[in-house]
């Protein structure tokens, strides 16, 4: 990239209102550097309860991206913040097997297209089910997205070949 793309690009960040962004490799250790960063942004100028729900939304993204990322810094994760007009929205975004689309597919559907009260009902059962299952994929925290977000959630899966996707989830609050 050359300094004229550079310029480019930061405008276009600044005319779609992006606070963050950041695409690579993921780890818990930038996870916190970012939510520490982006804490200190909207208690600056949000209320303490809204930034709270924030906040929750971006660590369960963000957690979503370590625990279901690939190894190739260069693919394995996205995180881009907006904030227009009064909503923040936070889209994360990782490569996927292909082979692990379907269900993911299945269960974003079932969510998007449930009302507030059935995905607090299907949270609270996952809740109650959550000791039977090991490890990330519980499925608790695009229901903790969808929960804390202010409208439905959107996603997209992005063919990259035969084999890899990109997935792509955005909250607004």
């Amino acid at each position: 990239m050359d300094l004229n793309q550079a310029i480019g690009l930061r405008n276009q960040l600044r005319t779609h209102k992006v606070i963050m962004a950041y695409n690579g490799a993921i780890s818990d250790e930038l996870m916190l550097t970012l939510a520490d960063l982006l804490k200190s942004r909207m208690l600056a100028q949000d209320d303490p309860k809204r930034s709270k729900t924030i906040f929750s939304v971006f660590m369960e993204g963000v957690q979503n991206l370590i625990w279901h990322g690939g190894d190739d810094s260069d693919t394995s994760g996205m995180i881009l913040i907006t904030q227009d007009q009064g909503q923040v929205t936070i889209m994360c975004g990782n490569r996927i097997a292909q082979k692990d689309t379907l269900e993911l597919r299945e269960r974003l559907s079932q969510i998007v297209n449930a009302d507030k009260e059935t995905i607090r009902q299907l949270y609270r059962e996952g809740m109650s089910s959550s000791n039977e299952h090991e490890g990330p994929g519980a499925g608790l925290g695009l229901l903790e997205i969808a929960r804390r977000s202010s409208q439905p959630i959107n996603y997209a899966f992005v063919d990259v070949d035969k084999d890899t996707v990109d997935f792509i989830l955005a909250a607004t609050i």
